[in-house]
């Protein structure tokens, strides 16, 4: 990403031919067999592919890394990539800062190790970059008394007592693309997948506004809400005229939640 007119076909005939030499990608376009199940073109753009990221591994172990990374997102014009792709300008930089963020990081780790013993190469800053992040994914997914998120997907065949869905607005659930797709009746069935997870008590829940890449945006509740049988739903908050019951339910939960931890 983003993509260099090498589409999901060419990638398809490649992996074919060398899943059946039983050898890699990147091996495989070195191969003359290639060239019978891939097409010139294909080929030629994958091979083309292949040699800048040889040569840009290459330059990571013979050069300063951190340049040699950021000429790299250069090289394939992402920042471009991210103003033509992003819903305005200000999301595009900030999708680009993180990326920044990262670079930084790697930078920070190799500056902390000069001149000690714990000085480290580019591959073991990555390396201890990723076991970080597995260190803190296992930390989230610790089993014990938490509260479990997860996405619609992955809840498919669970029951919990309690459950919650939140951001049901439009283009959340259901989402944006699928919007534009025509493809609502899928988003309908996850919707539905979520409802019957709840075992006791179902809670949904949506935004009145959102801060988005540091735009406020006014949101519309998800259309789903208004399929659901009146008889079941309790609302809750819903507009100025409940705003001195909202108050007084929120210092309510507040004081509760300093009891339980002794404040």
């Amino acid at each position: 990403m983003p993509r260099r007119e090498i589409g999901p076909r060419t990638l398809e005939q490649l992996s074919h031919y060398a899943r059946s030499r039983n050898i890699s990608l990147f091996r495989a376009l070195s191969d003359m067999g290639a060239e019978t199940h891939v097409t010139e073109k294909g080929l030629d753009r994958l091979r083309r592919f292949a040699h800048w990221v040889d040569k840009t591994c290459e330059r990571l172990f013979t050069e300063d890394p951190v340049p040699v990374i950021k000429q790299l997102f250069t090289d394939i014009e992402y920042d471009e990539y991210l103003h033509q792709h992003s819903g305005s300008p200000k999301q595009a930089e900030r999708r680009m800062e993180n990326i920044w963020y990262l670079v930084e990081s790697i930078q920070r780790m190799l500056d902390d190790g000069k001149g000690t013993a714990d000085e480290l190469g580019i591959e073991d800053t990555i390396a201890k970059l990723i076991l970080r992040d597995m260190m803190e994914q296992r930390e989230e997914e610790d089993d014990s008394d938490k509260v479990q998120l997860l996405t619609l997907h992955a809840s498919k065949g669970l029951e919990f007592p309690h459950v919650f869905i939140m951001g049901l607005e439009e283009e959340i659930l259901p989402h944006r693309n699928s919007i534009e797709e025509g493809n609502i009746e899928e988003e309908r069935r996850l919707m539905y997948v979520g409802i019957t997870r709840a075992r006791e008590t179902l809670s949904l829940t949506y935004a009145a506004s959102r801060k988005q890449y540091g735009e406020k945006l006014e949101t519309i509740p998800s259309r789903f809400l208004d399929e659901l049988p009146e008889e079941d739903v309790k609302w809750q908050g819903m507009g100025d005229q409940d705003k001195e019951a909202n108050q007084k339910k929120g210092k309510a939960t507040l004081s509760a939640l300093l009891g339980d931890l002794g404040l």
